[in-house]
């Protein structure tokens, strides 16, 4: 009796592979930076923190309730995207029509893809169990999730549903001993066919892929520039514009001339994990997830687990869920409800237990909330100046004492860059357009520092921002212009003739009303230079 008692006052706590790997990439994260910290988003890595927590001390038991509870989101993001393209409700993206509660389609059809996998563990573990009803309703319900992924249009979505069903079917084949073809065949009879519907999906929106291509392409440049412990962390969006300025000056008669723009994803975590924290970062992700797969599966849920999280990765190859929060907790949860190999197994008392686990959770939620009312205070008073395009004293003030806080934010300091500057004393003004550069360089930042440098006079500074500009977006006529016009105010006749007559041929992707009148004050310049060379 006294034996049981002492047993359950005490616990066995276990420490396993995948714990040790996520707190060496955390560390990884934290002290090899290109950007310094931001206290801004600390809230967004506590809360990760906190989730993963809880799902790993939790029973498991109630494992297959997360699933459960992942299933009901995605039926509810089904619902309102079927409701967006009802337009009984707005979609939160001006270029597409369906997002979810999502800011794009792609993190939409990530999530969809995911809740596929799990739909289809559901409808698995019925006709094991024999549950007619059940599984048919939850056929019906996969048949619903299948018709959201396909309303998202995301070509990633559905490139990782197919591969995490592919997966599925193949660890369920080989659990039940039924295959009665050869592996091999199995093998390369799947591989051909995600190879064929990879390269159909690419002509649905070649534009599309072809610039994911360009995006890539200055990726991997940026590794070999740092292979071994990469650019930093942050250091992937405030370097990436540069580097694609840098191909475009390389290659002047590029194909991808026309499909480039600013760019803040690199469309591929594991390139943008290698860029950012080099060959050390990738081993360290590679080994935790060699660690979750070679974990030898006990039950369904496992299986379903691993093949979500195969489904996720293979989505991750294609997009950014890495820079979308919802994303990050559906990883983390993943992760958290996976096993990998026990490193130490330890035995604490409950009362021990209990003080450790409230202090660490005081104090995470502490800071949680500390961040959030930083960036939400930030966001929502930089938001009303977007809105009003004016900025009262007391706004000025609230903002000021902030700034030390959020202008390590890309988000926070993207807006704020663009909302109105003008009652900005000079000086704080190219504070805030210098910060913005350092972190989430853009071609628009660049046009505005070139203003900026030209309103002082300072014409030098001035073009070179307009250079850099013109050169990270070629098929843009804006930064053409404002050289156009700055050589004109400089002086520089034939500088300008010669900008003039480059922007006359400069290929443009969209040729709006804004990008005639420009043409047409060149043409109009052009002319009248013409005139008075002939009357010389």
């Amino acid at each position: 009796m006294y034996l049981i008692n002492s047993m359950k006052s005490h616990s066995i706590v276990t420490i396993r592979m995948q714990d040790i790997l996520l707190i060496s990439i955390c560390i990884l994260l934290f002290l090899n930076r290109a950007v310094p910290i931001d206290y801004s988003s600390i809230w967004r890595v506590t809360v990760l923190c906190l989730i993963y927590t809880c799902i790993r001390i939790i029973s498991k038991q109630y494992r297959n309730c997360l699933l459960h509870m992942v299933y009901i989101w995605g039926i509810t993001e089904v619902i309102i995207s079927i409701l967006q393209k009802a337009n009984y409700l707005e979609s939160n993206h001006h270029d597409f029509g369906i997002t979810g509660t999502f800011g794009n389609p792609g993190p939409l059809g990530g999530l969809l893809a995911v809740c596929w996998i799990v739909s289809i563990f559901f409808i698995y573990e019925n006709i094991q169990n024999k549950h007619r009803i059940l599984t048919l309703s939850f056929c019906m319900i996969a048949c619903f999730i299948l018709y959201g992924l396909l309303l998202s249009g995301s070509r990633a979505g559905w490139t990782a549903a197919l591969v995490g069903s592919m997966i599925f079917l193949w660890q369920w084949l080989k659990r039940k001993h039924t295959i009665k073809v050869k592996p091999t065949l199995l093998k390369s009879s799947f591989l051909l066919i995600i190879t064929v519907f990879i390269i159909s999906i690419y002509f649905i929106r070649r534009d599309s892929a072809d610039g994911r291509l360009l995006i890539w392409h200055n990726t991997i440049t940026m590794i070999k520039d740092y292979p071994l412990f990469g650019i930093g962390a942050g250091g992937w969006q405030a370097n990436y514009m540069l580097y694609q300025a840098e191909y475009f000056l390389q290659n002047p008669n590029s194909p991808y001339i026309l499909l480039a723009d600013n760019i803040f994803y690199a469309y591929n975590e594991f390139l943008h994990i290698t860029a950012e924290q080099g060959i050390v970062g990738l081993v360290v992700v590679t080994w935790l997830l060699y660690a979750l797969f070679s974990y030898k599966e006990k039950n369904n849920t496992d299986h379903c687990l691993k093949s979500a999280l195969i489904t996720f990765l293979v989505f991750s190859f294609f997009s950014y869920p890495g820079e979308v929060f919802p994303l990050e907790i559906l990883f983390i949860s993943i992760i958290g409800m996976m096993k990998s190999k026990t490193i130490k197994t330890f035995t604490i008392s409950n009362s021990t237990k209990y003080i450790i686990r409230s202090i660490a959770f005081i104090f995470i939620v502490c800071i949680s909330i500390g961040s959030y009312h930083i960036y939400h205070k930030t966001f929502t008073t930089i938001i009303r100046i977007v809105d009003k395009n004016k900025i009262s004293k007391d706004t000025y003030s609230q903002l000021s004492q902030l700034y030390p806080l959020f202008r390590y934010n890309s988000q926070l300091m993207y807006i704020y860059s663009k909302s109105s500057l003008e009652d900005y004393p000079l000086n704080t003004k190219l504070q805030i357009l210098q910060t913005a550069v350092r972190i989430a360089p853009n071609s628009e930042l660049y046009i505005k520092l070139g203003d900026f440098w030209k309103q002082k006079k300072d014409f030098p500074q001035a073009e070179a921002y307009y250079q850099t500009a013109a050169a990270m977006i070629p098929h843009h006529i804006t930064p053409s212009y404002k050289l156009f016009q700055l050589y004109i105010e400089e002086g520089n006749i034939n500088a300008a003739t010669n900008m003039g007559n480059y922007l006359l041929k400069q290929p443009i992707k969209k040729k709006g009303t804004k990008a005639l009148r420009m043409e047409a004050e060149v043409l109009e310049f052009l002319h009248k230079e013409k005139n008075i060379k002939r009357t010389q």
